[in-house]
């Protein structure tokens, strides 16, 4: 379905960077700060909250719009987090015409809504987050 957040396609491409970097589960949630359980539940799920899934977006180096089934929006890779964590900006969620809940600051949000608001608007997903220290 255009427009929709490919999760099983992002499990496929965590596990391959998993078994190339010779990493385990665990060590990938030690250092994305997401739960392991969290992760591998993405190759079933249909949908999950934003902060984790963009979390390892931003660990894999690539653009959200990746995983956006034709994506109408050209993405921009999300940084790696370091020693902080990519959010949802709450405040530009809300700002977005058209958006079907008003988003209010300490509110979460889902990787499939975001990703519906992000292509309804043409901005990038990238465009909607921010970077928070932890």
């Amino acid at each position: 379905m255009q427009g929709q957040f490919d999760l099983n396609e992002l499990s496929r491409w965590i596990d391959e960077a998993r078994s190339n970097r010779d990493l385990t589960w665990k060590q990938i949630s030690e250092e994305v700060g997401v739960a392991t359980s969290t992760i591998r539940r993405f190759a079933s799920a249909s949908d999950a909250e934003a902060d984790g899934v963009l979390a390892l977006i931003g660990w894999l180096g690539v653009a959200p719009e990746r995983f956006v089934i034709d994506s109408r929006v050209a993405g921009m890779p999300l940084p790696p987090a370091g020693d902080g964590m990519i959010r949802v900006n709450m405040e530009q969620l809300a700002e977005l015409p058209g958006s079907s809940r008003r988003a209010r600051v300490g509110s979460r949000t889902t990787i499939q809504q975001l990703a519906r608001a992000a292509q309804a608007s043409g901005r990038t997903i990238a465009s909607l987050t921010r970077w928070r220290p932890t």
